[in-house]
């Protein structure tokens, strides 16, 4: 695997006309999250796996009071640049890097033939007044005013189970405090992303939309509202939660792969 600018990594495929696979991460996580899913696809089609802005080895994002999506995509583009990849790509996206699939695809950002998405969480598509949408206000709300450390385990408390957090070894604890503030950035980019449903709807690109069996409210939200304008999405489910590509891969990767394939 190389590493072709800082936090993005290539591996190329062994066809010359193989087709492209851009791998994005969710939120508190890295591209190293897909190890497992690019072991499997080495050498059938060309790897592009991108640490976001604040994670991995990517640089920090510059600050803002109003971060957006939108900040994140130059440097999907500028990976492509590097890589050399000049047809459309596959995007494969989970959570945070779900939502950023869709902005790339919808807005034509970048050329994409496919996604593959496990609950990307477009919270900006609910209602104000909905239940998913006020269960993750109140989560967001509740990380406000205190410090990293309990910002962290509320939000992945929130993402996994109650302790969880706490029962991480205390180097992984450390890493994920030291990101507390990219995460905060992530759910004002999240929860007031401009594109409406309306604009989603303009996507003709076959799409694959995998959710949790046992994921939170918020996220099976998103993906019923998504799945009413999507007319090219598969769903599947997965006997997971909102982790399924970390906590599960051995059912969610040959979901990918049978789709990319």
């Amino acid at each position: 695997m190389k590493e072709i600018t800082a936090g993005c990594y290539f591996i190329a495929a062994e066809a010359a006309d193989a087709d492209t696979v851009v791998l994005l991460h969710s939120s508190q996580s890295a591209s190293s999250q897909w190890r497992q899913l690019m072991q499997q696809l080495q050498g059938k089609v060309n790897l592009l796996a991108v640490d976001l802005l604040g994670y991995g080895n990517a640089p920090q994002p510059e600050a803002s009071a109003h971060f957006r999506l939108a900040t994140e995509v130059p440097r999907v583009q500028q990976a492509l640049q590097a890589a050399n990849i000049q047809t459309p790509v596959i995007v494969v996206g989970h959570s945070y890097g779900g939502a950023l699939a869709l902005k790339l695809a919808t807005e034509g950002a970048i050329a994409v033939s496919k996604l593959a998405l496990y609950e990307p969480v477009s919270f900006h598509v609910l209602p104000d007044d909905s239940p998913g949408m006020q269960e993750i206000r109140t989560v967001s709300d509740a990380m406000h005013g205190k410090d990293a450390t309990e910002c962290t385990r509320t939000f992945v408390d929130y993402w996994n189970q109650p302790g969880y957090f706490d029962a991480l070894p205390a180097k992984i604890q450390g890493l994920m405090v030291r990101q507390a503030a990219k995460v905060a950035l992530d759910f004002d980019a999240l929860l007031n992303e401009p594109l409406s449903l309306k604009d989603y709807a303009r996507l003709q690109q076959p799409l694959l939309l995998m959710t949790g069996e046992f994921t939170r409210r918020s996220a099976q939200a998103v993906v019923r509202s998504l799945t009413t304008v999507l007319t090219n999405a598969t769903v599947k489910q997965v006997p997971a939660g909102h982790m399924g590509p970390l906590t599960h891969p051995a059912e969610v990767n040959p979901l990918i792969i049978d789709f990319i394939q």
